[in-house]
């Protein structure tokens, strides 16, 4: 178990960047970080890991207070491993020399080995002998990620640890790491702008705003309730709907305010009238741009409808409720 209590930090004395900060993460667990740039995200991370002396509160970790950046010689927890942006590989070594850089060399066969496994884990295999100043930025991620890997951590700090690698690589690389993972009992707190990383891998995701947590919980209630536009904002378009703009249309709903996605719209004989202003292709699905009384709406369609097209939109829970009303 991971425990933060009440931790406090600064650049300077007259702004606090991280405030009265408290969570904690249990064993194997995946807890996602998820807020606009700047609201903290980067800065915990370092904090749990070492790398900055907060100003009050502590960091336990299976019932040890941890000594933080004053009580290490070297920064960073020896049990924690930390991924940052920068990647940290040492340009002149060879791939297979950076992933293996902190393994033991009393069975070379074994270490030879570990350090293919974990490069073919991340698709890097091949790049053994490569150094890391001829390879892409997303090629040197998976590179770090692998060596973050090798000695097994017990907790895992993953500061946007996909966001150079190729799309159509990245969902191979992230269940393969976050399979990994989860084989190997290693938490893992991860930052990320990446929403659909915290819906489909996390088991607890945090919602941080200018170095506070604003949220926290299971992924799938807080996607659901998301309670605000900030936090609403973070998993892409939304449309609020307010009763007193459509006072005849949705006399049964017991909310004044209610936060729509997309998918929740449906096109309909009756409800909010809209013009379409744009059509936009998602690959499985247009997402449509509307508006209706100087008010946008959004919504899902399976083809591309025209520009000035006018439809109606219900709320598909609400239409479920018509239609039990009257079956």
């Amino acid at each position: 178990m991971l425990e933060v209590k009440n931790l406090c930090f600064s650049y300077t004395k007259d702004k606090k960047i991280i405030e009265s900060l408290s969570f904690s993460l249990k064993q194997g667990n995946m807890l996602a970080l998820v807020g606009e740039s700047g609201s903290g995200k980067s800065t915990i991370l370092k904090l749990v890991y070492g790398l900055f002396e907060w100003e009050s509160g502590e960091v336990i970790y299976r019932g040890k207070k941890l000594a933080g950046f004053k009580g290490n010689l070297v920064p960073g927890e020896p049990e924690f491993k930390y991924l940052e942006q920068d990647f940290g590989l040492m340009p002149y070594a060879t791939v297979g020399e950076n992933v293996g850089k902190f393994l033991s060399n009393i069975d070379l066969k074994e270490k030879q080995n570990r350090i293919m496994f974990l490069l073919d884990l991340v698709g890097m295999a091949d790049y053994v002998d490569e150094k890391p100043i001829s390879l892409s930025g997303g090629q040197k991620q998976r590179v770090a990620l692998a060596k973050a890997l090798a000695q097994t951590p017990s907790v895992l700090l993953l500061d946007e640890p996909f966001s150079q690698v190729d799309t159509f690589k990245k969902n191979i690389l992230k269940r393969a790491v976050f399979d990994f993972a989860k084989e190997n009992n290693i938490s893992i707190i991860l930052a990320t702008h990446e929403i659909e990383d915290a819906l489909a891998y996390a088991d607890e995701m945090m919602i941080v705003k200018e170095g506070k947590i604003i949220r926290q919980g299971n992924p799938h209630d807080i996607y659901r309730n998301p309670e605000n536009t900030y936090v609403a904002n973070l998993f892409g378009e939304n449309s609020i709907l307010k009763r007193s703009d459509f006072p005849n249309l949705f006399e049964d709903l017991v909310e004044d305010e209610i936060l729509i996605y997309p998918h929740q719209f449906i096109i309909s004989q009756s409800g909010i009238p809209v013009k379409v202003i744009r059509s936009y292709f998602m690959g499985s699905h247009y997402l449509v741009e509307s508006i209706s009384k100087f008010k946008r709406f959004w919504f899902i369609s399976d083809e591309s409808l025209p520009i000035g097209k006018g439809c109606f939109l219900q709320f598909y829970e609400y239409q479920k409720l018509l239609d039990n009303k009257f079956n």
